[in-house]
């Protein structure tokens, strides 16, 4: 099991399986950030806490739902239906104990998406 939150400890959430690698997104919202993030199956991913500290950003087509936490800031996870597969996608700098240098990166290209 996986925990992670934002930086003020209002948001909360849980992953059930360890990443086995990282992704990095090209696209301008992700790239600004530079973000790595894993994924999650929505049976995988929980929110513990914070559900009324977040705020949402949408962009482009509108099937991802950004979410942070609207006191800190902090970017914790996503949720999209991207192609058809509801999944959620979460911040890896937000987790405890991951080392992010030491999982492989895997680039995305979603400027073309």
């Amino acid at each position: 099991m996986l925990t992670g939150g934002c930086h003020c400890g209002r948001v909360a959430f849980e992953v059930k399986v360890p990443p086995s690698k990282a992704f990095r997104c090209n696209c301008s919202y992700c790239s600004r950030r530079g973000w790595h993030h894993a994924y999650a199956e929505p049976a995988d991913f929980r929110l513990l806490r914070g559900e009324s500290d977040l705020a949402t950003y949408r962009f482009g087509a509108g099937t991802t739902e950004n979410y942070f936490c609207r006191y800190c800031g902090i970017h914790t996870h996503f949720y999209t239906t991207y192609a058809d597969r509801p999944h959620y996608a979460y911040s890896l700098a937000c987790c405890e104990g991951i080392d992010i240098a030491k999982l492989a990166v895997e680039l995305i290209d979603g400027r073309s998406f």
